[in-house]
């Protein structure tokens, strides 16, 4: 499993069932580390992945959108992450991200969603 940005593993972003992540989801997986992770990083120190790739059973299992970028969906670009950071609050980092150019951005009580998906999204 590769090392996907300099403070990211891919491992961290492993499904809860096995199911491997596929060559295209690492690419996407890179980017949004380097591109977006890195740098919050950078302000709200370590990071915790708590939801990454999902396969689509473990999808199902957490009530996830059919289409989510936490799946492999073949003709779609990115993948997402659900994070928390070791400092601030998910209106913090989530304010971060979107300065930093986050597409899809997802506020929630405990930790952010964040993906590369083509097209800008909030909720």
């Amino acid at each position: 499993m590769p090392r996907l940005s300099p403070h990211f593993h891919s491992r961290e972003f492993e499904t809860r069932d096995g199911t491997p992540i596929p060559p295209r989801h690492l690419y996407w997986l890179g980017r949004l580390c380097l591109e977006l992770l890195e740098p919050a990083r950078r302000i709200w120190g370590p990071c915790t992945v708590s939801s990454g790739f999902r396969s689509t059973e473990d999808n199902a299992r957490v009530g996830g959108a059919p289409r989510s970028l936490h799946r492999r969906v073949t003709h779609r670009r990115g993948a997402a992450a659900d994070v928390v950071f070791a400092r601030g609050t998910p209106a913090e980092w989530h304010a971060t991200l979107d300065e930093l150019g986050a597409q899809g951005l997802g506020l929630y009580v405990d930790h952010v969603h964040v993906d590369n998906r083509a097209r800008r999204a909030r909720w």
